[in-house]
């Protein structure tokens, strides 16, 4: 074959192959959250504008910052406190980071009506992930690391670096855990209900 054919050949292999991928690819819903089909729910974004989407309903931020050996989740009065609480129906961002070594932010509770609520993202330092998540009811969820992060002494460690997280309705309960500093943005639980007539 003449070497003007073979580069025809290849340059057409290559487009073809560059088509494929952008058709199979252009498939997926990176545009953000979506409360109709809950597109784009705990997927983890680079901005808070992707995360987010076209979404223009009420939202609320929380942030949080993986530490050897504890979360701190913000903003509150006590910035070292590894607790924070959520509206319910009401989609939270949150803004996860590391200050050390790699983490992961992992979100779970008990197993409820034959379902489990795991969700999480990599906590890297100098770099922020943006997750949106609705939880579905009230409750307390449990926050672990699932990167594994190294030991320290006294028995301090990975298995330390654990949160909670409180769902709840109630503004009153939320602004006396968090000692008057609700989390950045506008706290209406129940907002989703309303919308999709759930």
């Amino acid at each position: 074959m003449k070497r003007g054919t073979v580069l025809a050949l290849f340059t057409v292999l290559v487009i073809v192959a560059l088509l494929s991928l952008e058709l199979q690819y252009s498939s997926y819903d990176y545009v953000g959250y979506n409360p109709v089909n809950n597109a784009g729910e705990d997927v983890v974004h680079t901005s808070l504008q992707s995360a987010l989407g076209s979404y223009r309903g009420p939202y609320v931020i929380i942030y949080v910052t993986g530490e050897q050996w504890h979360w701190m989740f913000g903003p509150h009065s006590d910035p070292y406190t590894n607790e924070t609480v959520v509206p319910v129906q009401e989609p939270v961002v949150f803004v996860i980071t590391s200050v050390d070594v790699f983490h992961e932010f992992f979100v779970q509770s008990a197993v409820s009506a034959g379902s489990t609520l795991n969700f999480g993202s990599e906590a890297v330092p100098g770099y922020y992930a943006y997750i949106v998540y609705v939880f579905p009811k009230p409750g307390v969820y449990h926050v672990a690391c699932a990167e594994y992060c190294g030991v320290a002494g006294f028995g301090l460690g990975h298995p330390w670096l654990t949160g909670t997280i409180i769902a709840t309705y109630s503004y009153s309960q939320a602004s006396q855990i968090l000692g008057g500093n609700m989390p950045q943005g506008v706290w209406d639980p129940g907002y989703l209900n309303n919308v999709t007539g759930a």
